[in-house]
Formats: structure tokens, sequence, C-alpha cells
């Protein structure tokens, strides 16, 4: 009420006549109940907006009812349509519209078939919404019904069946449309370029008519979904009077292609060009910043949107966060999420993953528990990446919590969650249950089996691991190059040196180039079989200088089978591919003193010494109501320590 009374003050020190005081009460009203939605009663509105029957006065209840139903306060929007002293069509397409927004899809055909009378406008905003909806059979009977179609009806209708990926249909109506307009050929060129097949879409767009802006800015992001920068970028320079959406949509191309510098030239000719960035903009900058961890350009950039006063925007404050935690700089990222007022799942979202980037994964999940403790509900993102710091921590008592929590939001069957759910009880020791998250899953992508194979591999079960494949390749879905690395660790772990031959060589013909770990898992299947000589040899053949990782198999191979003269020649490579890492020295010097050349072994210590090579301590850690207490060799850090010493004496005795 503070609010009203502060407009009345306005309106008495502005002199204005009864008319244009009600006039304007009622726009600054409407202004006020848009910013403080959520605080403004219905009472309220119902009481203040003036009651003169004009046009005017429709259109301040129209635009109120628009706010209402856009914070999802639709209850309280349909009470003040329903005391609505006038309403024009606007009013009752209002109300259909936020019933749309909202997916309450039966009021808003309810709504629409008691309308006194229904215009073209409607009809087309009933396809819209259920299109919206994903009720594409209710939106082309609601078109097929229409007594007369205007342009937009036909290409409402188009835009629909291109969103749901049904070109055919899509299709058919162009070709029947009695004319079409830029909007029209656009919407096809879409649907082309949505399916892969960007050479029709150039085909449409080369036949045009005529081109505006929008056309222009629609194929360059054909071009750009469908992994052709080029030819985006030379189009880009063809289009002959850029707007914003043009210039975003080029610097977000190389920004998620990986050229990132590209992107960030782009932007500054953008500036000399004259047209001012927006929110999108920014927020592909800053993806070009992280893509490039250059936490400089980040700052200048930074610097450059506080001067623009877009720093207080939730998304572009993510986008920031994110670029302070890729490049290392997690403080900064902080400042930035303690300073927004607003915040939102992609802000918590955003420093959640921050944490667990920078290998803070307690402080991510602390962080996930004052989510919760809020309003707002985490997404599939936030739940996949809470689930990350739970791998990282092998924390299963909090993974599982997490997992409750899961169910309870309705993303237990989410493909993505699904995916990091298999992992985090993988790495948690838990394969049963990582099985069980597997089986239930509607649909499973390379991902899920790739998790689920590669976890089989990790705990043991060769065998298993085989099936699994087997049933992947029965399912007719393509493997990648993880799928091949946890087949080759399937058969490393089962001994199956046969198999391994064959699923290499067959991982070759598929057109797949081998990598360094799919080396490394040939190298360590013939090792741990006993073939150290084989082995050896392999790596000898290959025709490029060999990864470490391929030695380094091979001296854990020799440790198996105390081979010492192979073992030697490995130690020797590793030590000057990674002259300071202690790994290599440790393991050359067990191999020697389980063989009892103790004087070997005291060499490769004195070795290290004169290198400078620290050997990393040893560490293990245990979890207990759901915190990880975490112990170094020598360490006395632990609030705990004494006692637990005394204890550990008392077992000994």
């Amino acid at each position: 009420m503070k609010a009203l009374a502060k407009i009345l003050v306005i309106g008495k020190c502005f002199r204005l006549q009864p008319q244009d005081f009600n006039t304007t009460l009622n726009v600054v009203l409407v202004g006020f109940i848009c910013t403080e939605v959520s605080n403004v009663t219905t009472g309220f509105v119902k009481k203040t907006l003036s009651p003169r029957r004009n046009t005017q006065l429709a259109t301040s209840w129209n635009a109120t009812i628009k706010c209402l139903t856009r914070s999802g306060r639709v209850e309280d929007a349909r009470q003040l349509f329903d005391k609505m002293p006038q309403r024009n069509v606007f009013s009752w397409n209002a109300m259909i519209a936020g019933y749309f927004e909202n997916q309450i899809v039966d009021n808003a055909r309810e709504l629409f078939d008691r309308m006194p009378e229904r215009g073209v406008a409607s009809w087309t905003a009933m396809i819209v919404g259920y299109s919206q909806n994903n009720k594409l059979e209710e939106a082309r009977q609601m078109f097929d019904r229409m007594p007369y179609r205007d342009v937009a009806s036909w290409n409402a209708m188009i835009a629909a069946y291109v969103e749901h990926g049904n070109l055919e249909n899509a299709c058919q109506l162009f070709d029947k449309m009695p004319e079409q307009n830029v909007i029209s050929w656009t919407a096809m060129m879409k649907g082309y370029a949505q399916q892969g097949r960007i050479h029709d879409a150039r085909h449409l767009f080369d036949k045009m008519p005529e081109r505006d802006i929008v056309a222009w800015n629609a194929m360059i992001a054909g071009y750009i979904q469908n992994g052709r920068l080029e030819e985006a970028r030379q189009l880009f320079d063809d289009v002959p009077k850029r707007n914003v959406i043009s210039w975003t949509t080029i610097i977000a191309g190389c920004a998620q292609n990986g050229r990132g510098e590209e992107a960030l030239k782009l932007f500054v000719r953008m500036q000399l060009s004259g047209i001012k960035p927006s929110q999108p903009t920014f927020t592909s900058v800053l993806s070009a910043c992280a893509t490039l961890e250059g936490l400089e350009q980040g700052k200048q950039s930074h610097a450059h949107i506080i001067k623009t006063g877009f720093d207080l925007d939730t998304y572009v404050a993510s986008a920031l966060i994110t670029v302070y935690a890729k490049c290392g700089s997690i403080g900064n990222a902080w400042l930035i999420f303690d300073k927004i007022s607003n915040r939102n799942v992609v802000t918590w979202t955003a420093m959640i993953a921050g944490y667990v980037q920078n290998g803070c994964a307690e402080d991510a999940l602390k962080l996930f528990c004052h989510l919760k403790q809020s309003r707002l509900k985490p997404n599939q993102s936030t739940l996949t990446t809470v689930l990350n710091a739970c791998t990282t921590l092998e924390t299963l008592e909090q993974g599982k919590e997490i997992h409750e929590n899961i169910i309870k939001l309705g993303f237990e069957l989410d493909v993505y969650v699904a995916n990091a759910l298999i992992t985090m009880y993988e790495k948690c020791g838990n394969i049963d249950d990582a099985y069980r998250v597997f089986d239930k899953m509607p649909e499973h992508n390379v991902v899920s089996w790739n998790a689920m194979i590669i976890g089989y591999a990790h705990h043991g079960h060769g065998k298993e691991a085989l099936l699994l494949f087997e049933h992947m390749l029965r399912v007719g879905l393509m493997p990648d190059q993880i799928t091949f690395i946890g087949v080759l660790s399937a058969c490393s772990h089962a001994g199956l040196v046969e198999e391994g031959w064959q699923y290499f060589d067959s991982m070759k013909r598929l057109g797949f180039v081998p990598r360094a770990e799919h080396y490394v898992c040939m190298v360590d299947l013939l090792g741990r079989s006993g073939f150290l000589d084989e082995a050896e040899e392999f790596i000898r053949k290959l025709s490029f200088e060999p990864h470490v990782g391929v030695w380094k198999a091979l001296l854990g191979a020799c440790s198996i089978h105390a081979n010492m003269e192979i073992a030697r020649r490995a130690a020797d490579r590793i030590f000057e591919l990674e002259p300071q890492n202690s790994s290599g020295y440790v393991l050359l010097c067990n191999i020697y003193a389980a063989a009892g050349r103790w004087d070997d072994a005291a060499k490769i210590r004195l070795l290290m010494r004169d290198k400078g090579v620290k050997k990393n301590p040893g560490c293990s850690w245990i979890e207990i109501k759901n915190k990880v207490h975490v112990f170094l060799v020598g360490d006395r850090s632990h609030l705990q320590t004494d006692k637990i010493c005394s204890m550990l004496d008392n077992l000994a005795n």
C-alpha cells in the first residue's frame, strides 16, 4: 500500500487531470505489479485498478493478467479475469495463453470454447499453445477446424511440425500454402537444418524471394548446428546488415567449437561496428573465455559487463562464475555468487560445478545442502554435478541420499542423471546398485552402456562386461572409442588375450583410430597374461613415440611376473619421459625388493634423491556419518589423532 501512496503523490505532483491520472495510474500500477508480483495480492489489484470502462482500462487488466500468469499465479489471474468489468478479445487470449504457459491445457480449451467471438488470432494462439505443450495432434485438429486461415496460422502449424521434428507434414503444408512469406521459408529452412539436411536448407535459402535478417541468422545457426563453422563464417561475412543476433550467433558458434580466440576477436569487431551486446552475447563471450581458460580475458569481459549493467543478470553472473572456476579462481567465483540476490538454479549449479572442478567436492556438497533449503528445486545438471562430487570423494552414503532426492524430484529415469548415478555407485564400489540403476532406465545412450561396461571391468567382472557389450551391439547402438577402452580393459581383467586382439582389430575395422588408452589396455592385457616379450614387441612396433602410460602398464606387468630385465628397460623409458614422477621409481624399487635385490633397490632410492624426486605420501580415507576423514603417512592433523593412535595400540596389543 505504501507503493500505491507513492503513485498517488506522483499524480498530485504532476497536477494531472482526472482522466489523465486514471490512465497513468493504471499504467504505473501494472508496472508495479509486474516488478513486485510475488508480494502483491489479488485483492490489492482488483481494488486499485480504476473501474472506468474504456480501452485503456482493458489494456491494464490484460497486462496484469499476463504478469500474474507468467509468475505462476494462474488462479489469481483467473479471478481477475472473471471480475473484469469489460473484456475484449485480447483479454480472452491473454488468459488462454496463461493457461498454456502453465501447462493447464484443459482450462485453456474450456475458455476458448466459451469465447463470445473468436478471431483468427485466437485460433492461431490455440495452435501455438497445443504445440508448446507437445499436443501436436490437437494443434492440427484446431488448424483444420479454422473457418478462415491467414498466413500466420499456416506459419504457426508449420512451425509446430518443425519444432516436433515432423518435417514431412511441414513440407506438405508449406507446398499447400496459398501464400508464403519470409517467415514460412525461414521455418522450413530451420526444419531442414535441424534434421541434418543442411544442403536442402541452403537450397531453400537461395530460392527465397526475399530475405530478412531473421532468415540470414537462421541459416548461419543451421550451419553451426551441423558443425559447418566455415560456411557459417562465410555467410556471416555476406550478411548485408547484421544485428546483435547475427553477431551473437557466430560468436557462440566459435565458442562452442573450441575457437575461443576467434570468438573474442569477433566480439571486438562487434563493438567497433556500433552494435551493443545483449545478455546472450555476453554469455557466449564468457563461454569463449572459459574454453580458453583465459583469466585475463575473463576479467576484461567482466569489467565490460559491469559498465553495461549486465552483471546483475543471473545468467551472465552464472557464466562469470563458470569462467573464474575454469581458470582456477574459485575465490572470485564465490564473490560473484555471494553478491547475487536473486539466484536461480543455474547460478547454484555453476557454483557447485566450480567447486567440483577445483577439487573442493566437500564444499560442493555443503552448497547443495543450502540449495535444498532454499525454495529452488535442483535440475538435471545440478544433480549430475553433485553426483560427480560424491564420485570424487567416494562417499557412498551421501550418494545414496542424493539418489533418494532424485527419486523424490522425479529425475531417476532421466538418462543423464541415471548415467551419473551408475558412475557414482561403480566408483564407490557398489557395482550391484549401479546395474540396478542401469536396468531400470527406459532408454540408454552410449554413455550409459560405457559406464556400465567400464564399471564391470573395474570390478573384475570381465565376462559380464563383454556380455553387456554384445547386448549393446544387438540393440543396434554404435560403440565409441570409450566403449572399446572398457571392452579391452575387461579382456585384460578376464585374461582373454585372443578376444582382446579380436576387439582391437574390430575397432580399427569400424574406422576408429586407436588412442593411447587403447594401446595401454593391449599392453596391460598381454602383460597380465604373462606375454611380456610380446607386449614389449607390440610397443616397439608402434609407428609413433609411445605414451608413458604404455611403459607403465608394461612395468606393472613385470611386477606381477617378476621380470627384472624388461622391468629395467620399461623403467628407463619412464624416467626419460617423466623424470620427476615418483611412481616409476617406486614400482621398480619394489620389484627389486620383492626379488631380494636390495642393492639395486637402494640404487633406485639414491637415484630418486639425486634427481630430487619426492614420493607422494600414502593416503587413505574413511566415510563416517557423511563425512570423509583423510589420513596421510606421518600426518597428525586430525582432531582425534591421539584417540585413533591409542585405539590402534590397543588393537595391536
